[in-house]
């Protein structure tokens, strides 16, 4: 059940800054214990919101979806061509909900949107990769009927390498 009131829309230019500061703290929270503690202190949100601005200042709005609740956004993810696969592939290359909102169907209404703009363009398929060590992602992708993959690669994530494993949707 998703949060009453929520709405999934393509991420706006006055979005930058509610998207960094869930980046920031989506980050430190989820990869704690799997990336260098130093990288994670270093996260500044003010500079993620410039980085956000940038890119949906150059018509990226609608590789970007929002779930804002009462005009406050409280998840976002990234979308886009599937990396490596055939063409018809569709993949969400982010996913983070603030972390006071998780658990109440935020994120599982971002992945079905995803999936139904995955749909309007024509693909067929869709794939998200998370962190190997990331137990709650990859439980949270399970129980919305993602296949894990078999594969495993290594990500580098701004310089650092990790290892990172893929689920599969049948759109």
């Amino acid at each position: 059940m998703i949060a009453e009131g929520a709405i999934i829309r393509s991420a706006e230019n006055r979005d930058s800054a509610a998207i960094a500061c869930i980046h920031v703290e989506a980050w430190r929270d989820a990869y704690a214990d799997l990336m260098p503690a130093n990288y994670l202190a270093q996260l500044d949100p003010k500079i993620e919101a410039a980085r956000w601005a940038r890119s949906l200042g150059i018509g990226q709005n609608d590789r970007t979806l929002v779930a804002e609740v009462e005009g406050k956004v409280v998840g976002y993810a990234s979308i886009g061509a599937a990396r490596g696969h055939a063409p018809g592939a569709g993949e969400i290359y982010a996913l983070y909900v603030e972390t006071d909102w998780r658990e109440q169907g935020i994120g599982r209404a971002i992945v079905e949107t995803a999936f139904t703009r995955f749909r309007q363009r024509g693909l067929t398929t869709a794939f998200i990769w998370c962190l190997e060590g990331n137990t709650a992602a990859r439980g949270f992708y399970l129980r919305c009927a993602g296949k894990l993959l078999g594969e495993r690669r290594l990500e580098s994530v701004r310089g650092i390498s990790l290892p990172v494993v893929g689920f599969r949707w049948n759109l």
